[in-house]
């Protein structure tokens, strides 16, 4: 089978969810036998130099990068905003240049499939239409617009909440136009898949929660700090942003009076300068680690308190495929078919997170034999290769 592969951004390094959601279908297909081709819009945020990649990102594919400078500017988020009923969230990924990488790549080569990953490149869907006859499937790894809607019913700042509910009327807006002009989508939960159908989509959906590679994820205790709390995820993403700060506010502040040794860790790539003022004291604020996997093996406790946001944790699977013991929200685990105090603990609440914290804390057997479960749950159900192999079945029926 030929795939070709659009995406919005290049997957390397493997520091965040987004990374990990499209490197391991391209590694997937890789395995697979499939011939793939990746058209990759090289953004300024995510900017990759092909000739210093690994060799072993260089072999998955037939690589073809073209840059974008898709920065977000004040000037231009001001004028799209009184002139334009248009989505800044999709325009920013709009470019001449890649329209014309995908036009030559379709002329030249016979696709049997091109798989466009994530909304934000639907808008090239018209032109690949117009030169390729290969089967069209959309990846969605979120309900996009229901993100912002769910930051915009937790925003205090009135102007703020105004313009969030401004982009998200319009990401939502966008994101049901596309639904029916692909050949079929695929999507990482069931719940994802269900609100698609009530958005009016007709098109055959295939739910394909983003597969873990065992082969590089092994669980290790060696060096565990056992009691010690992390959370590791792209601090960028407001979601990540406004789990960590209600977790210091309404959690970790009234955990410390039983705990007063216990450590918290905070990694992830891009961490917003604000996050200064909380380091210092028991809460280690690290920013981007050099090796995300070394950190989640050395740490005991996983804390996940997401409240909004759509999709599945990429970060979950892993810390799962990593045995890790892991404390989260009904949100959090979502599109993850795990038993609370089985696989992992779901609370809804402050009080909830410090009981459960407690609980492990004074447990610590309880936090090894969680982990192991969640392992086993990871091992049978998110294994990479099982994943792909069914979705390949997918295309094929479509």
């Amino acid at each position: 089978m030929k795939i070709l592969q659009i995406i919005n951004r290049f997957p390397w390094p493997l520091k965040d969810g987004g990374a990990l959601g499209y490197f391991n279908f391209s590694k997937g297909y890789y395995d697979a036998g499939v011939d793939l081709t990746m058209a990759v819009l090289n953004t300024s945020k995510h900017f990759v130099e092909l000739e210093k990649l690994p060799p072993e990102v260089r072999q998955l594919a037939d690589i073809h990068l073209s840059y974008i400078d898709n920065r977000i500017e004040p000037f231009d988020a001001l004028k799209n905003l009184l002139f334009s009923n248009e989505s800044y969230h999709v325009v920013r990924f709009i470019s001449q240049d890649f329209e014309y990488l995908l036009v030559k790549l379709c002329s030249e080569k016979k696709f049997d499939v091109i798989v466009f990953e994530s909304v934000f490149v639907t808008p090239y869907i018209d032109v690949v239409r117009k030169h390729s006859s290969a089967k069209c499937i959309l990846r969605q790894y979120n309900v996009e617009y229901e993100i912002w809607q769910s930051l915009a019913e937790i925003e205090k700042n009135s102007i703020k909440k105004w313009y969030l509910r401004v982009l998200s009327k319009r990401l939502k807006t966008f994101e049901i136009a596309q639904l029916n002009k692909f050949d079929g989508i695929t999507c990482v939960t069931k719940q994802d898949a269900e609100v698609f159908k009530s958005l009016g989509c007709s098109k055959p959906i295939h739910v394909a929660p983003v597969g873990i590679d065992m082969q590089r994820l092994k669980p290790g205790h060696t060096h565990l700090k056992m009691p010690s709390l992390f959370h590791i995820g792209s601090m960028d993403w407001m979601p990540n942003q406004e789990a960590v700060v209600w977790f210091i506010e309404n959690v970790w502040q009234k955990l410390t009076i039983q705990f007063p040794e216990l450590k918290f860790y905070i990694a992830g790539r891009n961490m917003p300068d604000y996050f200064k003022k909380y380091h210092g004291g028991n809460i280690i604020v690290l920013g981007e680690v050099e090796d995300a996997i070394a950190f989640m093996q050395s740490k005991a406790i996983q804390i996940v308190p997401l409240f909004s946001g759509s999709g599945i944790r990429v970060k979950i699977l892993e810390g799962m495929a990593l045995a890790k013991c892991i404390v989260t929200t009904p949100l959090g685990v979502q599109g993850i078919e795990a038993e609370n105090n089985k696989h992992l603990m779901i609370v809804n609440d402050a009080n909830s997170f410090i009981q459960a914290i407690s609980l492990l804390i004074n447990n610590p057997q309880k936090v090894i034999e969680m982990g192991a479960n969640a392992f086993e749950l990871a091992k049978h159900k998110y294994d990479n290769k099982l994943i792909t192999i069914q979705t390949l079945d997918f295309y094929h029926n479509v």
